[in-house]
């Protein structure tokens, strides 16, 4: 019978708390060195696609590492499916290890596979240590388990329920032949499993020396003392910020089977020092593999909340305890079994956290002290470009581009988004170098590079991206799948009047004289001047054969602009095109700066160009007008700010409004601001030279009538009113 060990909180001193917080954050560091000295895998060594952590009885966080966000809640998750399948029956011993990788048991998609190891004392639980890293290959019906065609999660790869990998210190080889057989790359994944394994053997000896130095009952209190901490902490945060209601939503286009839409919604609701999201309002499951588990949704929450409301305080399960979280099953963002789902992490459940990011940053820029912290959409659509086949070496080859992790951060209402920032749900992410990838793979690099207008406009813009080209090398052939969402949605939206970023974009040019320009001592750096079959694809195409004379290109999101863009200072905007970050064009459609040959401002035009956007602007159509517009000034108390464009504000007789920093009265506060604002539609053509919009999308500005300032840029589906996304309790 499964026993948890019960003990008797001690009155533990603020120093020695503190020297046992950091010996726990220290062992899931050292959780992480052991992996990756094992392991091998650039997957572990180079994007960090990998989490660890230390779990109180029941699966409680106690400590999460900072790499993939996702899985911190995945691997809580996966200790309380072992807890509830392998309890009774076979039982949770000392020297135990349990496998798990089912995304309905706590993983994300099949090829995030975790390892999870109980921590005893004597015979008593007294809680857990765990270690989850995605997998090359687990099987399935295409190289690399991201199953594109899959109608059925048993399609995607092997099912792995909680199972007892090691019993009582002994490893089930049996089990782990079984498992590994089953990819199309057993010594890699051997080698991982081996990787997470040592990995909890160095969390539970870990905790095992802290409690043989200071006693269970000190480590236990301080464990739960940190949760608790955290948790007090949150409550007072959500404190300060005030009621309301704040909504998003985003649209990932493709499914795999057809170029459907599909939204994702939350309706954030804080209240006291308790927040719900819901996100019922999101679609129905798609038949093809871009779901997220109820997992999934719970890891993109977390992963949106916890870097911006909690960025200075302890991450662990006491941030949670005030969230509720509802949904639908059998919902794209909560699909049920058997819904496919492995691209559910770069999918449905990345959506959750972009969603949650945007939601949540309306909510921290509603008071003054936190709107800093409030961000614009990071990077949100990264684009998969998977190859399969032999290296240059005749070794299978199975392996990720890790492009992707060259994208761009969100702006902030004080700065700029950081260029090649990286994903923002892997914390500790980085990008592999080129040799490294040419070493390993059958590919050389025609460039790498920042790109062009690929970040969002604004007052403050966001990050950029960077992209890259490829040839093969010293091979005729390979295998390439594709697969990504934002390639007709713009995904990445600014705050505020921001712009979104570029969408993503990818070429395929067949056929190419790439191959007589070397031979010719030519190794272009561009795709300009090279000939060849252009390639038209959807957002997710079928497999192809990248082959010897083809070139491909890719370029992934970026991060979203903050505010108007044309309250850009100008000798910004001329900086940035001359360090490439925005064409001249750009500049001047978008940002009303024009930029002269020699790079300076031409002040007489950047006026002109100015004024014609804002009065162009306040002739758009308004949908209501207030009959009798109040006197705000002298007689109204501020109840919150709009981030730094409007405010809602209380007049004596008890009525509230949306009021924009000019000091005209926009709306009724309970009604939907955009309703009253000047509004136009925008094209693809006005958002930035690398924007697509899908067919059953449309893009809708929403400017104050008294400015004519930029307050919104709303990406909605056509013909659906314009989302109520602030709504201030007042």
């Amino acid at each position: 019978m499964d026993v948890v060990f019960n003990y008797e909180t001690q009155d533990v001193d603020p120093i020695t708390f503190e020297v046992i917080r950091h010996r726990l954050l220290s062992i899931t560091d050292e959780q992480a060195a052991t992996l990756a000295a094992v392991s091998g895998s650039t997957l572990v060594n180079e994007a960090t696609d990998f989490n660890t952590g230390l779990y109180r009885a029941f699966g409680e966080v106690v400590t999460m590492g900072r790499t993939v966000t996702f899985h911190a809640a995945s691997l809580s998750l996966m200790v309380k499916h072992v807890i509830e399948d392998c309890a009774e029956n076979p039982g949770i011993n000392p020297g135990d290890m349990f496998i798990v990788n089912h995304p309905h048991k706590g993983a994300l998609h099949c090829p995030d596979i975790g390892i999870l190891a109980p921590i005893f004392v004597g015979d008593k639980r007294i809680g857990w240590t765990g270690a989850c890293a995605h997998q090359l290959d687990v099987g399935g019906m295409v190289p690399g388990s991201f199953a594109s065609m899959a109608k059925d999660i048993r399609q995607e790869g092997i099912l792995i329920p909680p199972v007892k990998l090691v019993d009582r210190g002994e490893l089930r080889a049996d089990v782990l032949n079984f498992i590994t057989g089953m990819s199309r790359l057993p010594i890699n994944v051997s080698l991982d499993l081996k990787g997470l394994m040592a990995a909890c053997n160095t969390g539970v000896k870990g905790v095992l020396d802290t409690v043989a130095k200071y006693g269970v009952d000190t480590v236990l209190t301080v464990m739960d003392g940190m949760m608790d901490l955290s948790e007090a902490k949150m409550r007072k945060r959500l404190h300060e910020l005030p009621d309301g209601v704040f909504r998003a939503q985003a649209f990932l286009d493709h499914d795999g089977f057809e170029n459907k839409i599909y939204k994702i919604h939350v309706e954030l609701r804080k209240q006291g020092d308790r927040i719900t999201f819901d996100y019922t309002g999101s679609d129905d499951q798609a038949p093809g593999f871009v779901n997220a588990t109820r997992t999934g949704l719970l890891a993109g929450i977390y992963a949106g909340i916890l870097p911006l409301i909690a960025f200075d305080l302890p991450w662990n399960d006491g941030l949670l305890r005030p969230l509720e979280v509802l949904s639908r099953e059998g919902s794209v963002v909560s699909c049920k079994f058997p819904a496919p789902c492995s691209q559910g992490p770069l999918g449905a459940m990345w959506l959750v956290e972009v969603t949650t990011t945007e939601a949540m940053s309306k909510l921290l820029a509603s008071h003054p002290d936190y709107v800093r912290e409030a961000q614009a959409a990071p990077a949100s659509g990264p684009d998969l470009f998977h190859i399969h086949g032999k290296n240059q070496y005749g070794e299978p080859a199975t392996a990720p581009i890790l492009e992707v992790m060259l994208s761009g951060g969100g702006a902030y209402a004080h700065r700029d988004g950081i260029t090649v920032s990286g994903q923002r749900n892997i914390t500790a992410g980085r990008a592999p170098n080129v040799e490294a990838t040419e070493l390993k793979l059958p590919v050389l690099y025609m460039y790498r590079r920042i790109i062009t207008d690929s970040s969002g406009p604004g007052r403050n813009a966001g990050g950029q991206a960077a992209g890259a080209a490829f040839v093969l090398h010293d091979v005729h052939e390979v295998e390439s799948l594709v697969a990504c969402h934002g390639y007709q949605s713009p995904t990445s939206r600014g705050l505020f009047g921001g712009y979104p970023s570029g969408c993503n974009h990818r070429r395929l040019l067949r056929n190419s004289n790439i191959r007589d320009l070397m031979q010719g001592g030519v190794f272009p750096d561009s795709m300009n001047g090279l000939v060849g079959e252009e390639t038209t694809f959807t957002a997710k195409p079928p497999e192809f054969e990248f082959a010897h004379d083809d070139v491909y290109e890719c370029n992934p999101t970026a991060g979203g602009g903050w505010g108007d863009p044309i309250g850009r200072e100008p000798e910004l905007v001329a900086r940035d095109v001359m360090g490439g970050a925005f064409s001249v064009a750009s500049a001047e459609r978008i940002f009303g700066v024009v930029v002269t040959a020699s790079g300076t401002v031409d002040e007489a035009a950047t006026a002109a160009r100015r004024d014609a956007i804002r009065q162009d602007r306040l002739s758009w159509p308004v949908t209501r007008r207030l009959q009798h517009a109040p006197h705000v000034h002298g007689n109204a108390e501020a109840v919150a700010i709009v981030g730094d464009v409007a405010r809602i504000l209380k007049l004596t007789d008890g009525r509230s409004y949306f009021v924009c920093n000019c000091g005209h009265v926009i709306a009724p506060a309970d009604e939907n601001w955009k309703d009253y604002a000047a509004h136009a539609p925008a094209t693809a053509e006005d958002l930035g030279p690398r924007v697509r919009i899908h067919a059953d999308l449309e893009v809708v500005r929403h400017a104050c009538p008294g400015c004519g300032t930029l307050l919104d840029v709303e990406v909605k589906r056509r013909g659906e009113d314009s989302l109520f996304d602030i709504e201030i309790a007042a």
